[in-house]
């Protein structure tokens, strides 16, 4: 019976020594996995970025959650999601609101963006540079947005929105009394590829990913005097409610932090749209 006992004892010492291990490196429990949430703009190339850090941490794995920033700010106020440990976003008022809700001081600008406006190929409105203003504000021509309310890219859009109306007194009303609002570009980008929409208001890098995906579209540049700059922008986060950060964990968010911020990093986002800040 003893020696029955000292068996168990040793089987549950030996499986406890194996599969520990190995539920933190795939499962991501304990120090291996480095959670990321995003905005959705940076998903290919920051996906890109991740594969180049695991390959070189191969006991470190990265989980992403891409969705509008301001839909991860009110869940984390409710508490309905675990915190990351890494957060990037499109606008620094997010960064800046965070910052009340977890131990940190400050973020960095790793890349910037601008918006656009995207056709499908065949362009059934006709729409062009040179008659982009009154288009948009044609009720007969279907148009997607991103909404404003959980979506800094739809904020940035208002933005557009308003400086024409300073030169079209009234176009702001008659834009987005007939603009379609979605939760973010992504949906918009959805709409363009199915050629569901006569124009689309996305991120310049958006459509260059739509363009490597092989999707027929036209690019139609803003003026510059009407479009707004976006702020892309990464903050590590070195505590959160309930959460705790390990110093392997911290050792590893600074590295992504600084592969993001580095020429490889910085090359790899002006592939896709992106103006780096180096």
């Amino acid at each position: 019976m003893k020696r029955n006992y000292y068996f168990l004892i040793t089987l549950i010492l030996l499986v406890t020594f194996f599969y520990i291990p190995r539920a933190n490196a795939y499962t991501g429990f304990g120090h291996n996995l480095v959670r990321i949430f995003a905005s959705d703009a940076t998903e290919t190339p920051l996906r890109i970025i991740g594969n180049i850090f695991e390959k070189e941490h191969p006991q470190t794995h990265i989980s992403y959650d891409f969705t509008a920033p301001g839909v991860f700010y009110l869940l984390n106020i409710k508490g309905d999601v675990l915190p990351p440990d890494i957060y990037i976003t499109s606008d620094e008022k997010y960064q800046n609101d965070v910052m009340e809700l977890a131990d940190i001081n400050s973020y960095k600008v790793f890349a910037y963006n601008h918006l656009v406006a995207v056709t499908p190929f065949n362009n059934p409105a006709g729409v062009n540079a040179s008659n982009l203003i009154s288009k948009l504000m044609d009720k007969n021509v279907s148009l997607a947005v991103a909404s404003p309310k959980l979506s800094p890219a739809g904020e940035y859009t208002m933005n557009m929105f308003r400086a024409i109306n300073k030169n079209t007194p009234g176009a702001f009303n008659e834009i987005v009394g007939h603009a379609k609002q979605l939760l973010d570009p992504a949906l918009v980008m959805s709409l363009l590829k199915n050629r569901k929409t006569d124009i689309g208001i996305i991120y310049a890098s958006q459509a260059v990913e739509l363009q490597r995906e092989g999707v027929r579209i036209n690019v139609i540049p803003i003026p510059m005097k009407y479009n707004t700059k976006a702020v892309f922008a990464i903050s590590v986060f070195k505590k959160f409610t309930g959460h705790l950060v390990t110093p392997r964990k911290a050792r590893h968010t600074k590295e992504i932090e600084a592969l993001l911020l580095s020429k490889r990093g910085q090359m790899i986002l002006k592939a896709w749209g992106f103006s780096p800040v180096k």
